[in-house]
């Protein structure tokens, strides 16, 4: 049991679509045992057209066997009061077809003694065939067929939607994955493997700690760059995230002119985020920027083969920029914007013992 809850769990579309299996099987058994149980009973009508039926073919078994969800009593009635009502309308052959059948059946018939039920009209052959009567079930057919139909329809349009429709909808804008599944958001790459929207990931220049190994590239024109790495044990168990981002812009239009970076650290252990800002070298010299930038973090110049070191209470990254190419814009200051940053993260797992 155990483990079919651990499989449903893990498979979340198994149960709907069990439930959907057991709904069709379940209405399918209901309606094969209502079909086989549900009896139909003659009406007045339908007497009159065993009478009429019996005048032709004289035949006691099929007769009874019309009328075999009737009592003998409910027989006796439906014929006294039919015979009662045709002799008042004068209509003499009905009477005589009514009269007839009912001591063929050995019924008490308006004064008229029963028959020996072995008792069979003359002429009439023991042999005779006898044939099923019909009790209206086939009349509903139809119903039972469409609704079968529409059964299974909606079971194929449940189907449709739990394995296409709605894994679409709870797909998040950017899913967060473990370092392990080599998997990325917009923008960013996991080592190994690249980024092909924009250029192939350098090589990696340190070893993967346990954590993983996370390559965010920036490129420009990639407008609000925002990227988020999940640390997570081999077992699953969430530690915290970090990752970069755009932290200030410089002039006008599109595309943006990032000069400026957040890289990030967030320990769930110790309930807090520590941000470096990787500045342009424009923006590093410049006292309004690094200013408004302070209240973020502490201000570190973009240089290619720098190392920013992040560290919380049980986690630590060390961000080492692998590449950094400086965009040209004649309305812009030299170096002010990047065309392109790559930094590489790798994650570290201290525990939970306070940092010296």
């Amino acid at each position: 049991m155990n483990k079919f809850i651990e499989l449903l769990q893990s498979r979340p579309l198994i149960a709907p679509l069990l439930a959907l299996v057991l709904l069709v099987v379940g209405l399918v058994i209901g309606l094969a045992i209502g079909w086989m149980t549900v009896e139909f009973k003659p009406s007045a009508d339908d007497v009159v057209m065993v009478a009429d039926s019996f005048a032709l073919n004289p035949n006691v078994d099929l007769a009874r066997a019309r009328l075999r969800n009737l009592s003998k009593t409910e027989q006796e009635t439906i014929l006294n009061r039919l015979i009662e009502d045709r002799t008042k309308r004068g209509l003499t052959r009905e009477v005589e077809r009514l009269t007839t059948l009912g001591q063929a059946l050995g019924l008490n018939i308006s004064g008229v003694g029963p028959l020996p039920t072995t008792t069979r009209p003359s002429g009439v052959s023991s042999s005779a065939p006898t044939q099923p009567a019909p009790t209206g079930g086939l009349d509903l057919l139809p119903i039972i067929l469409g609704i079968l139909v529409i059964v299974l329809l909606a079971a194929a349009a449940g189907l449709g939607f739990f394995t296409q429709i709605l894994p679409r909808l709870r797909q998040p804008r950017a899913p967060r994955q473990a370092p392990s599944s080599i998997q990325r958001r917009a923008g960013a790459v996991a080592m190994p493997g690249a980024d092909l929207r924009y250029g192939a990931a350098p090589a990696p220049t340190t070893s993967a700690g346990e954590l993983g190994r996370f390559v965010p590239t920036y490129t420009l024109g990639n407008d609000n760059y925002d990227t988020s790495f999940s640390l997570e044990t081999a077992k699953g168990e969430f530690l915290g995230e970090c990752g970069m981002g755009v932290s200030e812009t410089i002039g006008e239009g599109k595309p943006d002119k990032v000069t400026a970076f957040d890289v990030w650290l967030f320990d769930k252990a110790d309930v807090r985020t520590v941000t470096q800002i990787l500045m342009s070298d424009y923006a590093f010299k410049d006292p309004t920027i690094r200013t408004k930038l302070a209240t973020k973090g502490e201000a570190i110049l973009a240089e290619k083969g720098k190392t920013l070191h992040l560290e919380t209470r049980s986690l630590a990254i060390d961000a080492h920029v692998v590449e950094l190419v400086y965009a040209t814009n004649p309305s812009l200051p030299p170096n002010s914007h990047f065309q392109k940053l790559v930094v590489e993260i790798v994650p570290t797992h201290k525990g939970d013992t306070e940092t010296g």
